[in-house]
């Protein structure tokens, strides 16, 4: 008998891709995700350079995590700092979904006039909308100052309801974040209707 399990390497190689994605609707960026991983190779670790936001910085994605039994990535963002992701006394640069609704109601509090606007260009990246698109419907947000810079925030966005979407596979995904942000950033408490 010959053995047939293999030794892993100790080392795994680190890959990175610049690669965009852009697609209509959730199930369509799912897929080009998927389709997108199955060209991995084994004992690597990616990044994944999603996008570039206007003070040029970059969302990336890492994959593997640990996760979702591998099938799941961390959103970040260079130069981030998360106030709730603090392991071992190091900042990192992923963005949890409290750092998120804390941006957004700071937004809020210190730019109200643009409530409505913001409200209305994350509901476009929820219907899957381009952030950069959206970004040019509402010039007014531009102007806001506080937090993230509204670009990047919609561009992190875009890649959390990604994340949530491969999380909760039967499209529950985006509109637990959703939810919650309409809530706890928003005040909206309405019944959701089916």
């Amino acid at each position: 008998m010959k053995r047939k399990s293999k030794v892993f390497p100790r080392e795994r190689k680190k890959i990175v891709v610049d690669w965009l994605l852009r697609a209509a609707d959730a199930s369509s960026q799912r897929r080009a995700l998927a389709e997108k991983w199955l060209e991995e190779g084994q004992y690597a670790d990616y990044r994944y350079n999603v996008e570039r936001c206007d003070d040029g910085r970059r969302i990336y994605l890492l994959r593997p995590t640990w996760k979702n039994k591998g099938f799941d990535f961390q959103a970040n963002v260079e130069g981030f700092r998360s106030k709730t992701r603090v392991p071992k006394g190091q900042t990192i640069e992923m963005p949890s979904h409290p750092d998120i609704i804390e941006d957004v109601r700071h937004k809020l509090e210190s730019a109200s006039r643009v409530a409505s606007d913001l409200f209305e260009a994350l509901s476009a990246v929820y219907d899957c909308d381009e952030p950069d698109e959206v970004m040019k419907r509402f010039p007014r947000l531009r102007k806001v100052d506080h937090g993230l810079a509204p670009d990047k925030l919609l561009k992190i966005m875009k890649w959390l309801f990604i994340e949530q979407d491969l999380t909760y596979w039967l499209h529950t995904g985006r509109n637990k974040l959703t939810s919650a942000i309409e809530e706890e950033a928003f005040g909206i408490h309405a019944p959701l209707k089916a």
